[in-house]
């Protein structure tokens, strides 16, 4: 085996096992990260990396990744408690890492038939996690005759928090859909791969659809209802069928949700019972999250330099009245809002970094049609609003991996197709 070889085969390996532990567990990227800075850095070949990154397109985007997590570095200098601040920079290190890697990977080795294993591998690991979240759910009800084992933090129990669980769900979705949509690559059957029958496909995307509902989050509904539309209007618009289909299934799809929250309520309905004309107000759609963004951009404002550090003790800075809102066992003040987040802890610098590679991957995407991208963008886009994803593990796991995923999928597409059209 030659050495290049040797390190496509070991990358290749590392991408297997990240893509199908992601939907039962975050902490294998504990490992699979630094070993593929390992490897990066052991393989060498500097100017051939430089010129990949180049060909890319991505330099922009590998920018604003590396200067993020340096802006944790940074942070380091003064925070009050360096412990915490080392320990969440090295939470991040996937910032750093995953661009590196994904966007000057060999791509005569990394065909997009073999990208499609990956992706397929990811979709059936999230089917038996789902399978084995409805198994236990069941093993529960017929013990103890609760039902409440179907619903939220109880139906996920096993691997993790419901608004992640949710989110590769979508995700997973999502990818199902481009498979199903593209079966076979244009312009080369070679890259054709072995489908299931169409039947199977859809019975899949009812039963990721279905089972959405369940994990109870408000973010992964609303995320996968954004998903369900666009890959409906997608699919209409690929095949050129009329828009009018869109709209009926549009309305079949939202019959069918609102006889499910009625069929089996649970948070979903309580949160919608809470929004009724009368008292269409913040408070009463996001909760305590009004307060505790309240709180955060108070803070953050006075510390809007330079922010308040990446570790620190969370009595520092909260009185007594204020820690009410927060779950005080968490290493950070958790703000619930990413962009609130990053301007806590890292200062206006930081939030304009942060903005500023949101907006540059929408129009990245758009630019090179890159639908896979586009989706997963919409889909952070809704989390982050609501959530601190790139301070946990499984977000920052979630988003870097199917961020750089994708962008090597359309990277090694395009080199494709360009190598086709020379030869005819």
């Amino acid at each position: 085996m030659n050495r290049v070889l040797f390190f496509s085969r070991f990358y290749y390996i590392l991408f297997g096992i990240a893509l199908l532990s992601i939907p039962f567990t975050k902490l294998f990227y504990f490992f699979i990260t630094p070993l593929l800075l390992l490897l990066w850095i052991i393989e060498g070949n500097w100017n051939t990396k430089w010129n990949r990154l180049k060909d890319s397109h991505t330099l922009i985007i590998s920018c604003c990744f590396v200067l993020f997590w340096f802006m944790n570095v940074i942070g380091l200098f003064y925070s009050n408690d360096l412990v915490r601040g080392v320990m969440r920079t090295y939470d991040k290190l996937p910032f750093l890492v995953y661009p590196l890697v994904f966007f000057t990977l060999n791509k005569t080795y990394f065909t997009q038939k073999k990208i499609y294993a990956l992706i397929k591998g990811f979709i059936y690991a999230t089917a038996i996690s789902l399978m084995i979240s409805w198994g236990q759910a069941f093993v529960q009800y017929f013990i103890t005759g609760n039902t409440y084992f179907f619903y939220y933090i109880h139906f996920s129990k096993y691997f993790g928090h419901p608004s992640y669980c949710a989110l590769i769900v979508c995700i997973a979705f999502a990818l199902a859909f481009y498979i199903f949509n593209n079966p076979i690559q244009p312009h080369s059957s070679a890259l054709s791969l072995h489908i299931p029958h169409r039947w199977f496909w859809i019975a899949l995307f009812f039963f990721f659809a279905i089972s959405i509902y369940f994990f109870q989050s408000r973010s992964g509904f609303i995320t996968f209802v954004f998903v369900l539309f666009g890959t409906i209007f997608y699919y209409l618009h690929t095949h050129k069928k009329s828009y009018w289909y869109g709209v009926i299934g549009m309305l079949i799809v939202l019959l069918f949700a609102a006889a499910i929250t009625k069929w089996f309520p649970n948070r979903i309905e309580e949160s919608i019972n809470k929004i009724n004309t009368k008292q269409l107000q913040v408070k009463n759609m996001v909760g305590s999250r009004s307060e505790i963004w309240d709180i955060t951009w108070k803070l953050a404002v006075k510390n809007k330099m330079l922010g308040i550090g990446t570790g620190y003790h969370t009595e520092s800075y909260l009185t007594g009245d204020e820690l009410i809102f927060f779950e005080t066992h968490h290493s950070f003040i958790n703000a619930h809002n990413q962009f609130l987040q990053t301007f806590l802890e890292h200062g206006i610098f930081a939030l304009f970094l942060l903005s500023f590679l949101i907006i540059y991957s929408f129009y990245f995407a758009i630019k090179t049609k890159n639908e896979l991208l586009l989706m997963l963008m919409s889909c952070i886009l809704i989390n982050i609003l609501f959530e601190s994803m790139f301070e946990r593990g499984h977000g920052i796991f979630i988003f870097n991996l199917f961020y750089c995923l994708f962008l090597a999928n359309n990277i090694i597409l395009q080199t494709t197709t360009k190598e086709i059209i020379k030869i005819y």
